[in-house]
């Protein structure tokens, strides 16, 4: 049978995802995600793990 697809406005299936966090593939770590800004001003999301 189809698995039973999670509502967006479920707050118990938010709280679930956000939980799950990802994991390096290198080592096996949890990955930090850290707000980065350029000096032209721009600012991205990056994922930090390993010295990568």
């Amino acid at each position: 049978m189809a698995e039973k697809v999670k509502s967006k406005t479920d707050v118990s299936s938010r709280a679930e995802s956000k939980a799950k966090s990802q994991i390096c593939r290198n080592c096996g770590k949890k990955v930090e995600v850290i707000k980065s800004v350029s000096p032209t001003g721009k600012s991205k999301m990056r994922r930090v793990c390993c010295g990568q």
